[in-house]
């Protein structure tokens, strides 16, 4: 009894101490909460009144307002900044007598055990802070309630964020602590903090980096930092997002999603709480006013700062330098040389001290120069690396530019279904175990090899193209390869013509499609005119799931289709104008399809010569063309292209006579279909030298909004691009 109370007196006497530092976190939480929620809600009613639906997503202006108001007082990135900013302050606060040789000594002069001190000033940093946020927690609440914003809901949503929040507090908290253990100076502890949260993101950055400037067969998906390991910061800041949407009807794979986070969170907080007290009660009295605490740690963290940096500043120097090898070197070398004299200076308080301890860049400029050369000279194969047929257990296969419309959803037809990444899902879903499609794909490979193309500039004639090995020994293996579709074309087909291939391309081939066509809706488009179809879904897919069998890379490369079918699904409840959408093309050789959709009424005439438009029903032609240059035109390394104008070079004619309109109408195609023709794989259809205008004649209308055409190249009469030619 006596114990427990010396104990509370402890906590008393300690928090006189630390008053300002209340003071403070009650001041910034009121602001944070309460005041600047009373003002957002205010802002956002009037939002509401004046943008609509824009800011409303489709929700009423009552519950946009409420949920905005709900989301910003339980889980947002702006709160994680506040928190993770008191952490440090607090932790940096009730330790900092550890920074004085005095305070130390006096500290240690009192009789109170050393753990008995720790847990005193370690839990009334939680406690100060559980206890302002706290407080102006009920305050903002007070306030929702007094505005008409506050629900039942709300308020578990925001309790449950607390004791969260409290977590992530924990071991952002702990974290600082061990900072502030290793270091007796208040300058390096910051500076030690910065560098426990973002280490892991700089190491993951580097690989990455390191990886896609020197392998050039390099693929990945994963965002550098999808998850952090080490740092509660950007663990639990990528864990809003999920925390959000659970919150706001979102699903159970969000909670899912953000329970692994925090648990991640949780567990951080307990190893560095262990590892805090454990740096404590090692630490020597002497190493107050010291950089560093733990002599022996002065090299190992300097070196483990070193080589990460001297690589970096080297790839920066090779990004500036448009990948000169020399200035990638001289980077590395001014980078290890300044982390070095910063790190003596930092050490040492003296800057004569960059003279000190020399052999830490022989050892760092060692070590990155090899790390460097592993890339460089590709010491692992990384980039000549087949495997044998043996060893493959599955392919998978995907280009890396696709189809816009072949999109994919996860968690189809729940009410948290989601887009993901078309590549990403086509590597992850499709495993083929058929022979052909595998030697298929190692041909692919060696080609790709045998050109030896720069990976990170632009080839016109070549696509990029994502590969994944399953080999036998239970490993994957991903890589990307250039592609001359046209030189490997019978590979390519095979590759198509792959069930396993189809069924992850085509998610219509998804068994849940079937199950749930009632809920689905169609409509097919020639890129002028769209029509509903109103026969029976399930019979559709069955359909198109077939014709699409007969769909190839030959096809896709030397045909255009005639149409696009856009299967739809809406959300139960939902505005219509939100909906989830799989396009299609529709060729010709579609026999059965284009009979079921004339059956139904929901096909549009195309003419057997593939002209789309009538040209009795067109006044005139008006074509613009600009006459690029090469030098107007950048490509990044995915192909997408950038296009400097300029109107002098730019030539403009109409044509109306009614032959001439004859004969350009079969050159023009919709640009609607441009995406669903495979135009930005092959190649074949380019618009941004053209820019074309039909004027239809008097009553002729078409339900498709903004309509535009390309040319098609082997089409495009010589006479237009005579005439729409820079003057000589």
């Amino acid at each position: 009894m006596i114990s427990k109370s010396s104990f509370w007196a402890s906590m008393r006497e300690n928090l006189k101490r630390r008053g300002w530092t209340v003071l403070l976190c009650m001041l910034v939480m009121f602001l944070v909460l309460p005041v600047s929620q009373a003002m957002a809600v205010s802002v956002n009613r009037q939002k509401v009144e004046a943008g609509g639906s824009y800011y409303m997503a489709g929700s009423n202006g009552r519950e946009w307002v409420a949920e905005t108001f709900m989301n910003a007082i339980s889980f947002d990135i702006r709160l994680v900044a506040v928190f993770a900013a008191f952490a440090v302050l607090f932790a940096i606060q009730g330790f900092s007598w550890l920074y004085s040789r005095k305070k130390t000594d006096m500290y240690m002069s009192v009789p109170v055990s050393s753990g008995k001190r720790y847990f005193t000033i370690y839990l009334n940093g939680i406690g100060i802070f559980a206890g302002c946020y706290f407080c102006t927690l009920l305050m903002v609440l007070a306030v929702g309630a007094a505005l008409g914003v506050l629900s039942g809901k709300t308020i578990l949503v925001a309790l449950g964020a607390f004791l969260c929040n409290m977590i992530f507090f924990a071991a952002v908290y702990n974290l600082s602590v061990i900072a502030v253990m290793m270091t007796g100076n208040v300058l390096v502890t910051l500076l030690a903090c910065g560098s426990f949260f973002m280490y892991e993101y700089m190491l993951r950055f580097l690989l990455d980096g390191m990886r896609s400037a020197f392998f050039r067969t390099y693929c990945s998906f994963a965002d550098v930092m999808d998850k952090s390991w080490t740092s509660p910061i950007l663990t639990y800041s990528l864990g809003q997002f999920s925390a959000n949407s659970y919150c706001t009807g979102g699903g159970s794979r969000y909670l899912r999603l953000f329970m692994e986070d925090l648990a991640l969170v949780a567990v951080q907080a307990v190893v560095y709480g262990v590892l805090a007290y454990i740096l404590y009660r090692n630490r020597k009295a002497e190493a107050a006013g010291k950089s560093m605490a733990f002599t022996r740690s002065k090299s190992v963290v300097k070196l483990l700062l070193m080589i990460p940096v001297t690589l970096m500043a080297g790839l920066w120097f090779r990004g500036l330098s448009g990948g000169s090898i020399f200035f990638t070197v001289l980077g590395m070398l001014i980078g290890l040389l300044l982390c070095h004299g910063l790190i003596q200076i930092i050490y040492e308080f003296d800057i004569r001290s960059v003279l000190m301890k020399k052999w830490h860049l022989f050892v760092a400029g060692g070590a990155a120069a090899f790390i460097f050369c592993f890339f460089y000279f590709d010491f692992s194969g990384y980039d000549t690396y087949i495997p044998e047929t043996e060893d493959i257990a599955s392919v998978a296969f995907t280009l890396q530019n696709d189809i816009y419309g072949f999109v994919n959803y996860d968690r189809l037809f729940q009410k948290d279904i989601y887009y993901v990444n078309h590549g990403e899902y086509m590597l992850e879903h499709m495993a083929s175990e058929d022979t052909d499609t595998i030697e298929a794909v190692r041909t692919i490979v060696r080609k790709d090899h045998e050109a030896n193309l720069d990976m990170s500039v632009y080839h016109k004639d070549y696509t990029l193209v994502y590969i994944r090995y399953n080999l036998t020994n239970g490993k994957s293996v991903c890589r990307t390869a250039a592609v001359n579709l046209r030189e490997v074309l019978p590979e390519m087909d095979a590759v198509f013509a792959d069930r396993a291939y189809q069924l992850a391309r085509y998610q219509i081939n998804d068994p849940l499609m079937m199950e749930n066509s009632d809920q689905l809706s169609a409509v097919y488009s020639n890129g002028l005119e769209e029509v509903n179809y109103l026969g029976d879904m399930g019979q559709l897919l069955r359909v198109l799931s077939d014709e699409l069998n007969k769909y190839s890379c030959t096809m896709m490369m030397n045909e255009l289709p005639l149409g696009s079918l856009r299967i739809k699904y809406q959300l139960p409840g939902a505005p219509e104008e939100m909906y989830y959408s799989w396009s299609y093309p529709i060729y010709r050789e579609f026999d059965d399809m284009l009979a079921l959709l004339k059956e139904q009424g929901a096909y549009v005439e195309v003419s057997e010569d593939g002209i789309f438009i009538d040209p009795d029903k067109v006044v005139s032609i008006t074509v613009t063309c600009y006459n690029l240059k090469d030098s107007d035109i950048s490509y990044s390394a995915d192909g997408s292209r950038s296009v400097s104008y300029s109107n002098e070079q730019a030539v403009t004619e109409t044509f109306t006579d009614p032959q001439d309109i004859r004969m350009i109408a079969p050159a023009l195609y919709p640009a609607m279909l441009m995406d669903i023709s495979g135009g930005y794989i092959t190649g074949r259809l380019q618009d941004e030298n053209y820019d074309i205008s039909v004027v239809f004649k008097p009553g002729v209308k078409y339900n498709t909004p903004n309509i535009r055409f390309i040319p098609v190249p082997e089409k495009f009469p010589d006479f237009v691009i005579e005439k729409t030619s820079p003057a000589q």
